[in-house]
């Protein structure tokens, strides 16, 4: 039996936990890309084109591949009659790019990417909480991002812009009823008091004095 010093064990047992402190560095001091995803504007309507902007910085002193993007939309969904996933796309290569090192020519990765807002209901829950997702995977590891989507002047039974316009319209209304029906009043009062102006009145008889009695003669 093969009897190992207790000298080359811990000598053995000093490497091996060497390696692992190497490879527990390395993983720590990883610094994942800088992604920053934005859209070309504010907001759409139905039916419009978008482009969705997507801007990767490496922050390592070495290169980072990217081997894929991943991009998924709001209206994301398994379409039943065309029997496929509509909503999301994905960008592959073997590798889609390579960043080299930070501070050097090419340490960057920028993507545009073109989409439609959908012309039917898809489109209406845009207007509260439109998100586009978007996962990176690259040689560091995976970063994900959101960037915000609003679509407007999408058809809704009743809006807040509509509900808000017709409360001003009554309003304006009202207030032109009470002006008009203030005016009727103040008009109504002055054409009583000339009527009672005009009124001819008999003058008044002066006062008769009371007779005196009569005395009867003897």
């Amino acid at each position: 039996m093969l009897v190992i010093p207790l000298s080359k064990r811990i000598l053995g047992v000093s490497i091996v936990i060497a390696f692992l402190a190497i490879l527990w560095v390395q993983s720590v001091t990883a610094v994942a890309p800088a992604v920053y995803v934005w859209t070309d504007r504010s907001q759409y309507n139905s039916g419009e084109t978008g482009v969705l902007k997507i801007s990767v910085l490496n922050l390592e002193a070495g290169p980072v591949e990217i081997h894929n993007i991943s991009i998924t939309y709001p209206w994301y969904a398994y379409d039943a009659k065309k029997g496929e996933w509509v909503g999301n796309e994905t960008l592959e290569g073997k590798p889609l790019a390579t960043m080299n090192s930070m501070g050097t020519e090419n340490d960057h990765y920028y993507k545009e990417v073109e989409f439609t807002i959908p012309t039917d209901g898809r489109a209406a829950q845009l207007l509260t909480a439109g998100t586009i997702n978007i996962g990176i995977v690259t040689s560091d590891g995976a970063v994900y991002k959101t960037a915000p989507l609003l679509v407007s002047g999408v058809s809704l039974p009743v809006s807040i812009v509509a509900l808000d316009t017709w409360m001003t319209s009554l309003i304006a209304a009202l207030i032109v009823s009470i002006i008009i029906l203030a005016i009727v009043v103040i008009l109504s009062r002055r054409k009583a008091k000339s009527s009672n102006a005009l009124v001819t009145r008999a003058p008044a008889l002066p006062p008769t004095s009371p007779s005196k009695p009569t005395q009867a003669k003897t």
